[in-house]
Parts: structure tokens; C-alpha cells; sequence
């Protein structure tokens, strides 16, 4: 509940006057609530009174009878506009905070989420906190203002015991209702499991979508998709029934809370000397029946909320991962005009290999170009990420002039090692948006756009979602470009040349060696024909570096040789 309290405090310090409207309004329609079952009591008393009752008095308490309810009419909008006004604005700040931090977490952290699954768990974590505010500023608030004002009428009119009564068989209630939500949990962490497992699946199958229908694959794909819908559908089913043993609850709360009222009301009014009148009887009545209807709604809403508590524990979770940036790293580095990029022996799981291993000690220096080759499955995508230190578990080996990069903050870190990935990603909207994501423009840009045929593309289109209305090949070059507006002291490329068509991959070559000359560049690539412009060439098999130094070196050694044809076989 920690972020309740956060999310609470918040609202009190920036949202003062509307958490204050939102009181008032809350207290104002509980008093007016009042006026119609007293006036009503009072006309029925007066008619019982006199033979003959004074018509001007009686006019006069049935119009403010309708007053109270055109009152009540005009309050009720404007108390539900200040708590959803109120809600959403703590829920808009939380969401925006929330997001930004699920951002800075881990860069492995992203590559092993189900994407579905991680959408569906943070769709659903913000909303719990939206239903668990909710409930807190429209049902408990009002309940436990309600308890007052309630309490106070009760005492006016003379029966306060039979309120205290009532307040004590609610607890009860409450009690009773607490525990068979509490048992009722399972089933709904149940549901919410395959509710995940759903998504992630839809999610997979909708990805694949294409392939699928063009393959005919249809009945093949739904299997998995239609056995999760059937795990939801046994699931939902336990939940619901379960849900019954709430609803007789308060069928048996009401019922006897109302009955236990009608016979104490009876035996006061049979008795020779009655405590009330039977306009006050009215008036009890109608007042008790709408303050035990809210205790319900209360075990309702808490019902409703329990639903979502597993959704906002598992939310919770996500934002307690590790971040990518702390406090205490360091923010300003004096990093020497040529840096070195060093590399101690490490061992780490890769994803293109199934272990990658360095067993000795690597040095990179500033202005110099280094091409990592070697088959696929070899390890080099991974090595690649090692060294733009995007492993959490290496990054402690890895060093910029002695300085271990876990030391550095983000922009730092970030600043120092460039990274373009294989698979060109991009956010939707103009050039200046979806490929700088909001950096200016640096005067090599318009060079680069034009030498890499973008000139159309940049000045006219907005790239779509997923890139959908741009080529493979246009997409690989507009994701060069942001490392181009921007180098680092050291930038790594994984494939740059990959999905480009031939034409273009010696202007392409031409252009990163002249943007990066000054700085370090290092890039993946299968593309062995323009391996001799490079410094150094490392060439990796099966998770290990076999070779290193200058390609004119390397290029005919037997195993070198038989490595490149394989590549070339591959490409």
C-alpha cells in the first residue's frame, strides 16, 4: 500500500482545493440526503397530530421535500465530477512516473519480458491503483463520513442505540465479507494467471499473423491460443461462483438488518408509551435502510478491488526491478581526448551462442575501427552488447580509461558508448520524432541523409507504427542516422550494411569511416568484402574469439578461410 500512501500524499500537497471540493461536496450530499426522510417523518406526524393540519404547513414541508431532492439532484454530478476529476489527476502524475520508471529499469530486463504478458501486467497494474484510489475517495470516504452525519441524525431523532446496533452487525458483516474474499483470492490470482498466459499467447499469434494465413497454419497457431482461453474459462468459472457466497451475505445482511429495525420499530410503536412517533419511525427507517445499502456497497467495492490487488502487487514488482541508473554513480567524468575501451576475461549465457567467453583481456582504443566477423550463432551480437556494456552482469569488467562503466550514470554511460542494434527500432511520427527521438540535428545529418538516398523519406514521411511504411532495407539506413547525428567517444553497429542493397553499401561503408574516424568504431558484420578497411578485425566461433589482429594477417590462414566461406555461404 505504499504507493496508496504516496499517490494520497501527493494529492494533498498538489491538489489541495480539489481534495477539499471533493469533501465538501461528499459531506453536503450526505446532509441533503437527510432532508427528504425527515421531512417526510414530520409530515406524517403532523397529519397524525391535528384534525385539521394547517395546509400552509404542510405545503411548506412538502416543498422543501422537493427542494432537498432538486438539491440533491445538482450535487450528485458535481461530487461525482470532483472525484473522477480528483482520481484521474493522481492517476495521470502516477502513470507518467510509473512508466518513466519501468523505462529506466535493466536493458536484460526488456529482453526477457513476454511482451504481451508486460503489457497486459501494466495496463492492469495502473488500473488496480486507478480502482483501489476509486475506492478509497467514492466508497470508503463517503461511508465513513456518512458514519458521522448518520450518527448524528440518529442522536437527534432518538435512536442512537439503534444505530450503534446496526454500526456493530455491520462490522460483523465486514468481518465475514473480509474472510471469504481472502479465500476467494486463489481463484482470483488464478484467473489473472491465465488472463497473462492469454495475452502473451494472442500476442505471439497476432505477431505471427502474416505467416500464419500464408501458410494456411491456422488450426495449428489457435491451439495454444484455445487451450489458454479454456484454462481462463474454468478459472472465471470458480471465480464467479465463489462470488455467490458474497451476494448471500448481503442478501442476509440487509434482510435481517431491516427486520430486526421493522421489529423493534413495531414493538415500540404496540408498547403503551412509543419512544418515537411514527414519523420519526419513517424517517429512521428510510435513513437506516440507505446507511446499511452504503456498508454493502462497501464489501462490494472492496469485492471489486480485491480483484485487482494481485494485479497492483504484481505491478509493484515490476517497478521494484533494478534500474539502469543510480544515485551514486558518476555523473561527470573527465575521460581521457583518446579513451580506451578495455575488457577483462568474463563468461556470460548469450542469446546467438549458448555460452560467450573471453578469455583474455581486450583493448579498444579511440580512432580506431574494429570489425567483428564470424558465422551466425558465433556469439557476436552478444559480444557486441557486452562491450556497449547493455549486460548487467559484465558491465563490472568493462572499463573506459580504468573507470568501470557500472559507475557511470545513464547519460554518461550513454554518451560514451554508442549502440545501434540489428533490428532498426523507432517511435511513430516525423523524422525529427521517430528517428533523433527529439535530438537536434547536427550539420553531418543533411550529408548522410543524402548520401544514403533518405532525402525523400525524411522530408515526407512519418514513419508508421512498427515502421510498417518503410522498406527493410530504408528503415536499416534511417538507423544508422542516429548514431551519425550523435557519435560517442566509442560506436558500435551490429550488421550496418545488413538488408542494404548492394548499390549503396560502399557509400554506406565510405560514410561511417569518415563520420567515425576520430572516434572508435566498432561494428558486427558478415559483409567480408570491406573487412580490409578496418583496423583490426576479431573473428569469433562458437562463442570464442579464435582470431584477431589485421585482416591482411588473418586472410590467409586456413581456419580464417574456412570461416568466410561459411559466411559467405550464409549470406
Amino acid at each position: 500500500m505504499r504507493s496508496i500512501r504516496t499517490m494520497t500524499r501527493n494529492a494533498y500537497k498538489k491538489h489541495t482545493n480539489l481534495l477539499a471540493l471533493t469533501i465538501v461536496t461528499i459531506i453536503a450530499l450526505k446532509l441533503i440526503t437527510l432532508a427528504p426522510p425527515l421531512l417526510l417523518g414530520t409530515i406524517i406526524d403532523t397529519l397524525q397530530g391535528h384534525i385539521n393540519p394547517a395546509s400552509n404547513t404542510l405545503l411548506a414541508l412538502t416543498t422543501g421535500l422537493i427542494i432537498a431532492g432538486c438539491i440533491h439532484a445538482i450535487i450528485t454530478p458535481l461530487q461525482i465530477h470532483a472525484l473522477s476529476k480528483l482520481v484521474q489527476r493522481i492517476i495521470l502524475n502516477a502513470s507518467i512516473e510509473w512508466i518513466t520508471e519501468l523505462i529506466s529499469k535493466e536493458f536484460s530486463l526488456f529482453n526477457s519480458w513476454r511482451i504481451g504478458h508486460f503489457i497486459k501486467s501494466v495496463e492492469r497494474g495502473i488500473t488496480a491503483h486507478e480502482q483501489l484510489l476509486t475506492f478509497i475517495m467514492t466508497i470508503a470516504l463517503p461511508v465513513l463520513l456518512e458514519f458521522i452525519v448518520v450518527g448524528a441524525a440518529f442522536i437527534y431523532i432518538g435512536g442512537s442505540e439503534i444505530f450503534l446496533s446496526m454500526t456493530a452487525f455491520g462490522i460483523i458483516y465486514l468481518a465475514a465479507t473480509h474472510k471469504i474474499i481472502r479465500w476467494r483470492r486463489k481463484h482470483i490470482d488464478a484467473v489473472n494467471e491465465q488472463e497473462d498466459e492469454l495475452s502473451a499467447h494472442l500476442y505471439n499469434t497476432l505477431n505471427a499473423g502474416k505467416i500464419i494465413k500464408l501458410e494456411s497454419a491456422i488450426p495449428t497457431a489457435l491451439q495454444p491460443l484455445n487451450a489458454a482461453f479454456g484454462r481462463y474459462a474454468k478459472a472465471a468459472v470458480t471465480t464467479a461462483s465463489s462470488g455467490g457466497l458474497l451476494s448471500a451475505a448481503k442478501i442476509l445482511f440487509i434482510s435481517l438488518s431491516t427486520g430486526g429495525l421493522l421489529c423493534w420499530g413495531v414493538v415500540d410503536q404496540l408498547s403503551g408509551q412509543p419512544s418515537i412517533s411514527v414519523g420519526q419511525l419513517v424517517a429512521i427507517f428510510s435513513i437506516a435502510g440507505s446507511y446499511l445499502l452504503n456498508i454493502s456497497t462497501l464489501t462490494e467495492g472492496y469485492r471489486v478491488l480485491d480483484q485487482f490487488l494481485a494485479d497492483q502487487r504484481q505491478f509493484q514488482s515490476l517497478l521494484s526491478l533494478p534500474d539502469f541508473d543510480c544515485s551514486n554513480r558518476l555523473a561527470r567524468v573527465d575521460f581521457q581526448r583518446l579513451s580506451e575501451l578495455e575488457l577483462i576475461p568474463c563468461e556470460v549465457a548469450g542469446t546467438a551462442a549458448p555460452r560467450l567467453s573471453v578469455r583474455r583481456s581486450l583493448a579498444f582504443t579511440q580512432g580506431q575501427s574494429v570489425a567483428i566477423t564470424g558465422p551466425s550463432g558465433a556469439g557476436k551480437s552478444t559480444f557486441l552488447e557486452i562491450l556497449a556494456g547493455l549486460d548487467v552482469s559484465t558491465r563490472d569488467q568493462l572499463s573506459i580509461d580504468s573507470i568501470p562503466v557500472s559507475l557511470l550514470t545513464a547519460q554518461a554511460h550513454l554518451d560514451a558508448l554508442r549502440y545501434c542494434p540489428q533490428q532498426p527500432r523507432f517511435l511513430e511520427g516525423p523524422f525529427e520524432q521517430s528517428v533523433l527521438l527529439g535530438g537536434s540535428s547536427s550539420p553531418i545529418l543533411s550529408r548522410a541523409i543524402r548520401q544514403l538516398e533518405l532525402d525523400e523519406i525524411v522530408a515526407t514521411r512519418q514513419v508508421s507504427e512498427n515502421a510498417s511504411n518503410i522498406s527493410g532495407g530504408e528503415a536499416k539506413r534511417l538507423s544508422l542516422l542516429r548514431l551519425i547525428n550523435k557519435p560517442g567517444k566509442f560506436n558500435l553497429f551490429d550488421e550496418p550494411s545488413a538488408s542494404i542493397e548492394p548499390r549503396l553499401t560502399t557509400p554506406l561503408w565510405d560514410l561511417l569511416f569518415e563520420v567515425f574516424a576520430g572516434q572508435g568504431l566498432i561494428c558486427v558484420t558478415h559483409d567480408v568484402d570491406h573487412l580490409h578497411r578496418f583496423d583490426r578485425v576479431i573473428v569469433m566461433h562458437d562463442g570464442v574469439i579464435v582470431e584477431d589482429g589485421p585482416w591482411r594477417e588473418l586472410v590467409d590462414r586456413p581456419a580464417v578461410k574456412l570461416l568466410v566461406d561459411e559466411i559467405r555461404m550464409q549470406n
